[in-house]
């Protein structure tokens, strides 16, 4: 019987069987990436930083907005 619950299946989720695996790793990696918590660099507060754009960032604590990177707020 539907329990209403549905399966973890991952990044699997949404590629399926296509495209292989380390594809499908890398992709994971930079899902991972883009949604950890980073330190502000304006507020010095770790939070998870809000993606405006490609490259643009805002910090949800200040509220400020800066660059970055493409899928991580601060490169190196």
């Amino acid at each position: 019987m539907f329990t209403g619950r549905t399966k973890v299946v991952g990044i699997a989720g949404r590629f399926g069987p296509r495209y292989g695996s380390s594809l499908r790793a890398k992709w994971k990696d930079v899902v991972v990436r883009r949604y950890q918590a980073y330190e502000c660099p304006l507020c010095g507060f770790k939070v998870r930083m809000e993606r405006i754009s490609t490259g643009i960032w805002r910090c949800p604590k200040c509220s400020r907005i800066y660059a970055g990177g493409a899928y991580q707020p601060l490169t190196t």
